[in-house]
C-alpha cells in the first residue's frame, strides 16, 4: 500500500535523513528514528531504509522483525537496493517472516541486477550451493566477476576459487593467484590466506615457501583460522620458518577456536596418540 507522504520537499527529506544518519553514527538512536521517520514519511527510500535496521536491531525503537520487514519491503519496492538485500536477508533468516529460500534468492537478483556489489556477490553464492535456485556454476562465475570489478573482496576471492578449482570456467591457477593477490592487498584475509597456499605448492607463482609464511602469518593475524592452521603446519613442518611445535599447538588450537574443522580434528588426533603414548608406559 502507498503511504501517504507528508508535505516535505525532497531538499526536505535528504536534510531530515542525512541529520538523521548523523544522530545514528552518533550513537543517539532516539533522535536518529526521528528524523528517520520524518524523511521516510515524505518518501525517502534510504530513511525507511534504515528505519527497517533500526527496528531488526532495536536502536531507538523496540525490536520488531516483523516491522522491519514491512519497511524494507515499502523501500524494496520502490527500487531501494539496500533494503531489497536486506529483505532478502530477512526470508533466508526466517526474520519477522517465514523463511524462504527462494524468496530470499529473488530479492538477492533484484538486488544484483539493480548493481549492488554485495547482493551479486550474494546471488553467485546462491547459484553456486544451489540455495533458492538450481545449482549452476558458471552463473556464479558471472555474479562474482561482476561484484569483482566494483572492487568487492570477497567476491574476487571467490571468483580465484572458481579459477583456482575449475568451477563454473576454465581452470587457471595463474587467474586465480591474481584475484587472490588483488583481494589479499585490500585486506582480505581469506584472500592473503589463499595466497599463501599459491606460494606453498607454487600454483600460479613460483614457489615460495618463506612468501607463503608471510601471507599465512597476515591473515592468522586478522583472524583466519584456516591461515591459524596453515600457519600453524609451517611452525609444526619448518617450512618458510624455524620449526616450533609449542608456536604449531598454540596456533591449532586458536584454529580450532575459529571453528576449523583440520584443527579439531588434528588436535584429537595429537591427544589420541598422547593418551596411548602414556597407556602404554
Amino acid at each position: 500500500m502507498e503511504k501517504k507522504k507528508s508535505g516535505f520537499s525532497h531538499d526536505s527529506a535528504q536534510t531530515a535523513y542525512e541529520t538523521g544518519r548523523a544522530y545514528y553514527d552518533a550513537q543517539d538512536y532516539d533522535r536518529a528514528v526521528a528524523c528517520f521517520l520524518q524523511a521516510a514519511d515524505a518518501g525517502h527510500t534510504d530513511a525507511e531504509n534504515c528505519l527497517g535496521c533500526c527496528y531488526e536491531a532495536g536502536q531507538g525503537v523496540p525490536r520488531d522483525d516483523k516491522a522491519a520487514v514491512n519497511h524494507y519491503r515499502h523501500a524494496a519496492w520502490h527500487g531501494n537496493v539496500f533494503a531489497q538485500y536486506n529483505l532478502g536477508n530477512c526470508y533466508f533468516e526466517g526474520r519477522g517472516v517465514k523463511r524462504d529460500e527462494k524468496a530470499a534468492f529473488e530479492w538477492f537478483r533484484l538486488a544484483a541486477q539493480n548493481g549492488y556489489a554485495i547482493a551479486q556477490h550474494r546471488t553467485g553464492l546462491c547459484c553456486l550451493s544451489g540455495i533458492g535456485t538450481d545449482k549452476n556454476a558458471r552463473e556464479a562465475v558471472n555474479w562474482f566477476r561482476l561484484a569483482a570489478n566494483q572492487g568487492d573482496t570477497q567476491a574476487q576471492c571467490d571468483l580465484g576459487s572458481c579459477y583456482f578449482g575449475g568451477k563454473g570456467v576454465e581452470q587457471s591457477a595463474g587467474k586465480a593467484f591474481r584475484l587472490f593477490r588483488a583481494a589479499a592487498m585490500k585486506g582480505n584475509a581469506e584472500a592473503m590466506n589463499n595466497l599463501g597456499y599459491c606460494f606453498r605448492f607454487g600454483h600460479g607463482v613460483r614457489k615460495s615457501e618463506r612468501r607463503a609464511f608471510r601471507c599465512f602469518r597476515a591473515a592468522a593475524r586478522r583472524g583466519c583460522a584456516g591461515a591459524q592452521y596453515n600457519l600453524g603446519l609451517c611452525y609444526a613442518t619448518g617450512h618458510g620458518v624455524q620449526r616450533d611445535e609449542q608456536q604449531a599447538l598454540l596456533l591449532f588450537e586458536r584454529a580450532a577456536v575459529g571453528g576449523y574443522p583440520a584443527a579439531t580434528n588434528l588436535l584429537q588426533n595429537l591427544r589420541t596418540a598422547q593418551t596411548t603414548e602414556d597407556s602404554d608406559e
